[in-house]
């Protein structure tokens, strides 16, 4: 497995004009590549930050069978709209995944809503109500990842992409290493791969990371 991959950090489908200005997704390219290292074709896969369906997307193409959930209902509804399986884009909160009819999966990948320590909304509600604090979103996040495991077949692997946070008055967020922490208690931490992006990354960073977990 290579440690170290340089991406564009461009799209091939751009979105509709309502959501342009929210456009934080990581791209078909950097799905392709871990699609490639750690599935075949037929596997089943998992994303449980959907987002804009690009993890769905990719794995269609590649003849893999995809499943989302997204809390947003206009993201999902978009969604719906651009896969050959819709039925497998499913509303919902990661949180309660306990609750979900869901098969069991070959590897699972995402991007999680990104919160930094002095930030004050809830990810995991679309940043649409007030959190509990930063230290309660690892807490969740290490929730959501313990449900997750319990729908992994064996030895299956966990793709997290994440950036650490560069805010205003030099202040940091280490988040990166911080859900790596809070994750390597619920599955095994294999290491990370640093992606370069060739464009504009955002929040202070040319970078990011793509932690490499596994099922075992």
């Amino acid at each position: 497995m290579k440690t170290f991959l340089n991406l564009t950090n461009t799209h091939k489908r751009a979105l509709p004009p309502e959501f342009a200005s929210e456009d934080v997704r990581y791209t078909e390219d950097l799905v392709e590549h871990f699609l490639g290292e750690f599935t075949e074709e037929g596997d089943i896969v998992l994303d449980p930050f959907m987002g804009y369906g690009t993890t769905l997307l990719v794995a269609e193409r590649m003849n893999r069978k995809a499943y989302g959930i997204e809390f947003d209902s206009n993201r999902w509804k978009y969604v719906q709209t651009i896969l050959k399986a819709p039925e497998r884009a499913i509303l919902g909160d990661s949180k309660k995944l306990h609750d979900m009819s869901l098969p069991k999966f070959d590897f699972s990948i995402t991007s999680p809503p990104y919160m930094g320590k002095h930030h004050t909304e809830n990810p995991f509600t679309a940043y649409s109500t007030e959190g509990a604090g930063y230290e309660q979103y690892l807490r969740d996040l290490q929730d959501i990842y313990r449900q997750l495991k319990e729908k992994l077949n064996p030895g299956a692997h966990v793709v997290v992409e994440v950036s650490n946070l560069k805010h205003e008055n030099n202040l940091l967020t280490l988040l990166a290493w911080d859900v790596a922490r809070a994750l390597s208690d619920v599955l095994r931490f294999n290491g990370e791969v640093v992606i370069t992006w060739q464009e504009s990354y955002g929040y202070g960073y040319d970078h990011s990371y793509c932690l490499i977990f596994q099922n075992s």
